[in-house]
């Protein structure tokens, strides 16, 4: 019989750590799934299930179940938005109205269709203390004939003190064969107590390729549109989903007039090009702008050795004329301060200062 966890594309860090833990027979009772958000952290841990319980229950339909999220196989805990009125002690779906319902409903769809979905609630900020309390309650019932299930807080992160608190008893004797794991990107807003309890697998970013074959099996997206785009998502999917929820080819010629208008030191232009470009969401968008400019210019570069293969496809003829007026610039060096810059964005630091910062260094091309 096959290997669940054969089926996993990339992540092979976790996957082996993971096939330890079934052949040496010591499974933790509970793990921290970290790192790049989903990179295939919920299809993993699915598989982990799959395999654990390969072989040791007679139901054949126990995949589809697990699949479907289904309890008892599966305790499913994610990020909610709070109903109308809603208090700490209401169950967590009870002050909501149909709309919401159905909007919860469509989103745990398509979860269940597709892994890698990005779940996307308005306004779902944490995982409620009563979601946390309905854990409490699903663990005191009994299922002999089910050796391992599992308990997946998605975005764990996302729990306040009070709700990592309350779920502290439980990681700390959960019952015989329960499995939690927490998915998170952010394992340093969890409290050092639920991180003690939990054994991590870290999670890495995707290769392209790997990128390429998700996008493909799981979203049937174009190959043209996939080649465009992988190049930017930093192995994430998630940020697939960014880069598709806006107008890429539109970002990228805005990109290229910052680069231009910089050299050309319209600095007042070059400003207020960058500003209108991530207006919608700065810290989201600043980075990505900085990335595109970063990567056109080492576009330029690889052209100029003779490398065809590119990320800003369709600029070819632009980045020749760049080549011959500025045959003897050093790039590798402009690359080197915006890439700097970039990781300055992780800091908090002013992004206005940032801006300006990178507008500098593009104009000083045109001098050196």
């Amino acid at each position: 019989m096959q290997n669940y966890l054969s089926t996993i594309v990339g992540q092979k860090r976790a996957v082996d750590a993971l096939n330890k833990f079934i052949i040496s027979g010591n499974i933790p009772h509970s793990l921290l799934f970290t790192g790049t958000r989903n990179v295939g952290q919920h299809f993993v841990a699915k598989q982990f299930l799959k395999e654990l319980l390969r072989g040791k229950i007679p139901d054949k339909n126990f995949n589809s179940q697990i699949d479907k999220l289904e309890e008892p196989f599966i305790k499913y805990i994610l990020p909610l938005f709070k109903g109308k009125s809603e208090l700490s002690d209401d169950l967590p779906f009870v002050k909501y109205n149909e709309d919401e319902i159905a909007i919860f409903k469509s989103e745990f769809e398509k979860k269940i269709n597709n892994p890698f979905h990005e779940v996307s609630f308005e306004s779902a900020v944490s995982i409620k203390i009563s979601t946390i309390r309905e854990i409490k309650k699903n663990l005191n019932y009994s299922y002999e004939d089910l050796p391992y299930r599992l308990v997946l807080i998605e975005d764990a992160h996302l729990m306040g003190d009070e709700s990592q608190n309350a779920l502290l008893k439980s990681l700390e004797e959960p019952p015989r064969g329960v499995i939690f794991i927490l998915i998170t990107e952010n394992q340093n807003l969890l409290l050092p107590t639920i991180k003690s309890r939990c054994w991590e697998v870290p999670f890495s970013p995707l290769q392209d390729n790997e990128v390429d074959t998700i996008l493909e099996n799981n979203f049937k997206i174009d190959f043209a549109v996939r080649k465009k785009i992988i190049p930017f998502a930093e192995g994430s999917i998630h940020k697939i989903f960014e880069i598709l929820s806006l107008d890429f080819d539109k970002l990228l010629e805005t990109s290229i007039d910052i680069i231009r208008n910089s050299m050309g030191r319209k600095y007042n232009v070059a400003i207020k090009l960058f500003a209108s470009s991530i207006e919608a969401n700065p810290k989201s968008l600043f980075p990505m702008v900085l990335q595109l400019i970063i990567n056109w210019i080492n576009d330029v570069q690889k052209l100029k050795i003779g490398v065809k293969d590119i990320h800003c496809l369709g600029h070819e003829e632009a980045m020749e004329k760049f080549i011959k007026k500025f045959s003897l610039v050093r790039l590798d060096e402009v690359v080197c301060e915006l890439t700097s810059l970039n990781k300055n964005i992780d800091y908090n630091i002013n992004l206005n200062l940032i801006m300006l910062n990178v507008i500098f260094s593009l104009s000083a091309i045109a001098k050196r």
